[in-house]
């Protein structure tokens, strides 16, 4: 039996306690629904998942996407693992350097790369992009390693005014791999999967199970705006992410061992907050759950 604890107001992360992995198919209607409703749900587990266990409460909110993608060249290209592991706080050693060569992997922090502190959406390069992140904690520091963090997308499209969602309904947005850096201090990630073709996504997507409408956005990713001068569209995008910024409700999830995270990537950005001693153990395994093009 499965006990579903919702916030007690407004935009939180609602926790799922009491699910085993193995009946957890008997559950995927209310839980895909669930996640459909709140954006965030967190899978309280008391141990830490095998992987055939982890697989199974991953396609409980559906199939897990196969990270691969087309090239510009007509091939495709593997970006990623179906598990993928996660060294979010591992520290970057000339050995490291020297090794990775001109691999960039972007975030803000020259120490430990693969933190990402910066609001931003997963997996926006590619062409159907994951309509979820699950993750499932495997090592944390001391302290939990700092939360992972929150952006209702949805509420910041509705605190718009009418101009201004009419002036966006409608819009595209081309997203990369690698966007150059093109939207300072974030730095542009680069590499093997630099090779991927160039893709575009509405700006206001239509969630499939819900009908409502969010702005979908990751800075870390996007070019420009489709059909629009540069440096007008950036511009646009930049006062979004600002005002999403300033105004949206927000949540965070302070980790517990064990934890499994799942979120809507049409419905929120997330970033992590890297508030841990340099070198701790913050290890997750991260699963993409498949979707179609958003619409």
């Amino acid at each position: 039996m499965i006990r579903i604890h919702e916030p007690a107001e407004g935009f939180g992360v609602t926790e799922i306690v009491g699910l085993e992995p193995e009946e957890g198919g008997s559950h995927a209607a209310v839980l895909r629904d669930a996640l459909a409703r709140h954006a965030v749900l967190c899978l309280r587990m008391d141990h830490a998942l095998e992987e055939d266990a982890f697989g199974a409460v991953a396609r409980v909110f559906g199939p897990v996407k196969e990270p691969v993608g087309r090239t510009r060249d007509g091939g495709s290209f593997r970006y990623a693992e179906d598990r993928q592991i996660i060294d979010s706080g591992f520290v970057m050693t000339d050995e490291l350097r020297g090794k990775l060569g001109d691999l960039a992997l972007g975030g803000l922090d020259d120490d430990r790369p693969g933190l990402f502190e910066t609001w931003h959406v997963d997996d926006t390069y590619t062409e159907e992009p994951a309509i979820a992140t699950v993750l499932h904690a495997r090592a944390l520091p001391p302290s939990g390693g700092g939360p992972t963090c929150f952006l209702d997308m949805r509420a910041a499209y509705r605190q718009l005014d009418t101009a201004t969602r009419r002036r966006i309904d409608g819009l595209r947005v081309a997203y990369a791999h690698n966007n150059g850096g093109v939207f300072p201090p974030r730095r542009a990630a680069s590499g093997p999967a630099d090779a991927l073709v160039d893709v575009s996504h509405p700006l206001v997507p239509t969630h499939p199970a819900t009908g409502t409408r969010s702005i979908y956005l990751d800075l870390d990713r996007a070019t420009h705006v489709e059909g629009m001068p540069v440096d007008e569209g950036r511009a646009l995008l930049q006062s979004l992410q600002d005002h999403a910024e300033a105004r949206a409700p927000s949540c965070e999830h302070p980790w517990r061992a064990h934890d499994v995270l799942v979120w809507d990537n049409l419905s929120v950005q997330h970033r992590a907050a890297g508030n841990f001693a340099l070198g701790e153990p913050r290890r997750f395994w991260r699963s993409m759950i498949a979707g179609a093009r958003p619409a």
